[in-house]
């Protein structure tokens, strides 16, 4: 009984998707910013459960762990990263200017500049002095480079205790641009310590239940490597690069031509713009403002997620992009959130109901979501209803509007486009956002709430070279490649190689890529049977800017081939609720997959 266990961590959930013998399972345990490794535990004991067995029971019938993970984007956003130095040899990069990744990476004053013919030591031993627990070497040219890194390992081996890593710019850039390069090395040498150690903990605690096999840890390439092999800025984001691959499949499988994500967890909203299914990629990505010599994903990112806080700017709302993340998380998890968010604001207006959250497997406080409304609400003079309304007619706007921009500067119109609504919350707000935007389809496929989970086992073991066009041998670069997967445990008969062209920075590059393939499962859920009939009840429901309506609830379980469902109607499902507002239309086909329409003005279109 083959299995796979793909799993995401992301700001507030760690997302599970589990396939054995063709059957998707899915679950959703809470993130712990503490210690991520603790959450990786918890999601493959969730996956154990939802297959009713144990873990080492079922690691010793699994083929593939992958593995997406945000502890590279937290340390970045937490600024909590190594106290780090830079040498150099280049004015440019010495001066430290913004684009070197100076003042966001390393400390101005751990920079120390390399007079000509000189060997470092001096420099290197200040910076030392001073604190740093990493080096990154970035010098005009290779050669220079490469000596005064065989001076610093010879006089600091690396077996001694008062040896600390260095990294030469080289070895990570490839592209001609110093300054360029020695930002990328800085920005993984800010990731390294925190990826390494907690990965390799994920990995031991496999190994530690039997698992004989690596741990594929997903990269925001597109690419998968085991950890030995993972350079650590490759994982940087490499949740949403997840969830951009899976919508790819999608785009491919129901030829959507234009296909815009709306990934909403607990922390952010990332929008992506797929066209004729094509991954948006940037050939140099940004981190923190600084352009980095390798490609990310192109995302639109928001700071719009269920725990994103409600504030006052004088007398205007505001929503986010502070959140309440996992911890505390909103004030109705009851984990001492004590600051209005998105989440309280969907269980203040009945859209979330304690009885039935996460398939009644966490309780929600809805008291407690009032109380922390309720100061606001005082200073507007108006109610704790009216007042959650308007937090979700903000975000909704604020996001859509932004949607909308981003579609019309790529060239799309929005009414031309179907939005893929995925994440713990974008089932929830996919609607409210899309209206906005000007959006009128929206897809939500039944495991969109783990989505990117989905996205990681889209992706196979993946290893590229490239260079400039003829500075090295095809051949050379081809051995280096089925080298690289030797050390993923893989031998060159299960190598799929290709050999291409592409512009970049300027110039012919010759690119050789090997790629091994991994399980996968089409982007659609089990046949189901046609609905028979809907245990339908209803509840009240505030609706922002239409009061109270009264609200039809259903089981998404229930609809699979049935008629249409008119909104205002919520649907509940194990991992979210997905929400059909007043003036939009939901149906589900035979396989799960819900499709919500914009039927008229009322939908804010």
């Amino acid at each position: 009984m083959p299995v796979t266990i793909d799993i995401d961590t992301g700001g507030t959930f760690t997302d599970v998707f589990v396939v054995r013998d063709g059957t998707v399972h899915t679950a959703k345990t809470l993130t712990t910013p503490h210690d991520l490794a603790l959450c990786f535990r918890a999601a493959v004991q969730a996956a154990a459960e939802r297959l009713g067995t144990g873990v080492a029971e079922m690691l010793r019938d699994t083929v593939a762990v992958r593995y997406a993970t945000t502890v590279g984007t937290n340390t970045v956003i937490q600024r909590n990263g190594p106290r780090l130095g830079l040498l150099t040899d280049d004015d440019r990069i010495a001066t430290g200017g913004p684009a070197t990744g100076v003042g966001t990476f390393v400390d101005r004053g751990m920079v120390a500049r390399v007079p000509d013919g000189e060997s470092g030591l001096a420099e290197t031993r200040g910076l030392l002095h001073d604190g740093a627990r990493g080096l990154v070497l970035a010098a005009e040219d290779t050669e220079r480079e490469s000596a005064l890194a065989g001076t610093f390992r010879e006089h600091h081996p690396r077996h001694c205790l008062d040896a600390v890593p260095l990294l030469r710019a080289g070895e990570l850039a490839t592209g001609p641009d110093p300054v360029r390069a020695a930002a990328t090395a800085l920005f993984n040498a800010y990731l390294h310590p925190d990826v390494a150690d907690y990965l390799y903990r994920a990995e031991d605690y496999l190994r530690d239940q039997g698992y004989d096999r690596p741990l594929r840890v997903v990269h925001n390439d597109g690419g998968a490597a085991r950890v030995a092999r993972t350079v650590a800025a490759r994982t940087y984001n490499s949740g949403p690069a997840a969830g951009l691959l899976g919508a790819a499949a999608v785009a491919r499988h129901r030829g959507i031509e234009n296909l815009v994500t709306l990934d909403m967890g607990g922390t952010s909203l990332d929008v992506g713009v797929l066209c004729s299914a094509a991954v948006p990629v940037l050939e140099h990505g940004v981190v923190a403002g600084v352009e980095i010599d390798l490609p990310l994903p192109d995302l639109l990112p928001f700071g719009l997620g269920g725990g994103s806080i409600a504030w006052l700017d004088g007398t205007e709302l505001r929503v986010g992009p502070r959140s309440a993340g996992a911890s505390p998380g909103p004030a109705c998890f009851g984990f001492g959130g004590a600051e209005p968010t998105v989440t309280d604001a969907d269980a203040v207006l009945g859209v979330l109901r304690p009885e039935t959250f996460l398939g009644g497997g966490m309780e929600l406080d809805v008291t407690a979501a009032r109380r922390v409304f309720t100061p606001i609400a005082d200073r507007l003079g108006i109610t704790v209803e009216d007042l959650a309304g308007r937090v979700l007619e903000t975000a909704h706007r604020d996001a859509g509007h932004g949607v909308a921009a981003e579609l019309r500067r790529r060239g799309v119109e929005p009414s031309s486009a179907t939005a893929l609504a995925f994440g713990g919350n974008g089932a929830t707000h996919g609607a409210g956002i899309a209206a906005a935007a000007g959006i009128g389809e929206v897809l939500v496929l039944p495991f969109g709430a783990v989505f990117s989970a989905y996205g990681a086992s889209t992706v196979d073991v993946r290893h590229t070279r490239q260079v400039p066009e003829g500075t090295v041998e095809e051949s050379v670069l081809r051995d280096r490649v089925l080298r690289d997967m030797h050390g993923e445990g893989v031998g060159p008969e299960d190598v799929e190689l290709t050999v291409t062209t592409v512009d970049r920075d300027g110039g012919r590059w010759l690119v050789v890529q090997g790629v091994h393939r991994l399980p996968h499962h089409p982007p659609t859920g089990p046949r189901l049977p046609a609905a028979t009939g809907r245990a339908t009840s209803s509840r009240p429901v505030h609706w922002p800017g239409l009061g109270l309506l009264d609200t039809a609830v259903l089981d998404r379980d229930e609809l699979a081939g049935g008629p249409a469902v008119p909104g205002p109607a919520l649907i509940d499902s194990a991992d979210t609720t997905l929400t059909v507002p007043p003036g939009w239309t939901l149906t589900v086909d035979d396989h799960g997959a819900a499709r919500l329409g914009a039927s008229n003005e009322g939908s804010g279109r």
